[in-house]
């Protein structure tokens, strides 16, 4: 599998963390590459010269390997399409994951017509291009109608709410894997904070951050005691002076990137989550709060109505329709037995349809039709 580092930041290190935190690595015979990761221009070329000359060996030492290559837009699409290249060279298989919410919008707008086709190329290449809802298998097929392609949903771990959290221990099957909750783990109990918004990524106009900080601000007068906490990197001080001119300051709280730790204890805390993005793919940040029987407020936009039924498991309001989010956020706060009963909701969504284990035995499934089988059970770590 080749990805980014789990270290990091993003949506598609989550999903990768949460495939070796329920066990994919455990059950399969597997190599975790990364090839990017963050900081300088110097240490983001060294990954990738490093993790692409690990492919090369791999590719070569293992017998008939397959490819998981998780890709999303931009450098990340041309730095994996030197993957897909190497794994062709090598006549071995490879799966294209495509996690980019803008991938689109990367193909349309700002691709040339050679970039354009080498996509096209790269794509008709795979065994397998994996989108993660059916409007996404919709828009790449418009780049490759030939493309062998079908739907893999994020999944997420489930917390167990109201016991105190266990003791991380054992070892994680990637070295340098950051510890995040397992299944098996069990979440701090959510304390009464009947006001606390939360919203989680990277701040900035495509997660709707200045439209909810304006929402907020339009409640807050009705709402003395409400607080919205902004966790992630990105528009941090801009977003803050926003709030500062709207003149609820005090009350928007921008804690910075939540390690998992931090983002579990954010969690349980909040009463009410929401991600107002333009554009998605199909957001962890969504499916986490949902598994914490969070009520929540998000937009129709990726993968979101696959997981969201309008006031059935969550609130859904329209991009940049600030009125509608500030209404959505004041409903909710002002009716405690709605929120438990879209919450209760949302987790058994979750539950039957988005956990972690779940995707992991679809992808277990996707991968025996390469070929690719399970270790024997005292293989296992």
């Amino acid at each position: 599998m080749v990805g980014p580092g789990i270290e990091g930041m993003g949506g598609m290190a989550s999903v990768v963390m949460g495939y070796i935190e329920a066990g994919l690595f455990d059950r399969f015979r597997g190599i975790y590459v990364a090839t990017h990761r963050g900081g300088s221009f110097w240490r983001k070329l060294r990954a990738a010269v490093v993790g692409l000359s690990q492919v090369v060996i791999e590719l070569f030492r293992l017998d008939a390997p397959l490819v998981h290559v998780m890709v999303a837009t931009r450098a990340s699409f041309w730095r994996k399409s030197l993957v897909c290249l190497l794994a062709r060279l090598a006549r071995r298989p490879f799966l294209l994951h495509v996690h980019g919410s803008e991938f689109m919008q990367f193909y349309d707008k700002e691709c040339s017509a050679a970039a354009k086709w080498i996509i096209g190329r790269i794509f008709s290449w795979a065994a397998l291009v994996v989108a993660l809802s059916e409007e996404w298998r919709t828009n790449l097929l418009k780049i490759c109608p030939s493309m062998k392609i079908e739907v893999l949903p994020n999944g997420v771990a489930l917390p167990e709410i109201g016991h105190s959290p266990a003791q991380p221990g054992g070892r994680h099957p990637v070295a340098g894997a950051r510890h995040s909750p397992s299944p098996h783990e069990h979440p701090p109990a959510k304390p009464v904070a009947p006001r606390t918004v939360l919203t989680l990524g990277r701040l900035g106009q495509r997660k709707g951050t200045y439209d909810l900080v304006r929402a907020f601000a339009l409640i807050a007068p009705r709402l003395p005691d409400a607080q919205l906490v902004c966790g992630g990197d990105g528009d941090i001080e801009q977003v803050r002076a926003l709030a500062q001119e709207l003149g609820v300051g005090d009350r928007v709280i921008c804690p910075g990137w939540l390690g998992a730790e931090g983002k579990r204890a954010h969690l349980a805390e909040a009463a009410v989550f929401i991600l107002p993005s333009t554009a998605e793919g199909m957001p962890m940040a969504v499916l986490e709060a949902m598994s914490w029987k969070l009520a929540v407020i998000a937009t129709p936009v990726g993968g979101v109505p696959q997981v969201i039924q309008h006031d059935r498991n969550g609130i859904l309001v329209q991009p940049g329709d600030i009125e509608a989010i500030a209404a959505a956020l004041l409903r909710l706060l002002e009716d405690a037995a709605l929120r438990e009963r879209l919450g209760s909701a949302a987790r058994a969504t979750i539950e039957t349809r988005f956990s972690i284990a779940i995707t992991v035995e679809r992808l277990s499934a996707i991968y025996g039709r390469f070929g690719i089988a399970p270790r024997a059970a005292g293989e296992r770590s």
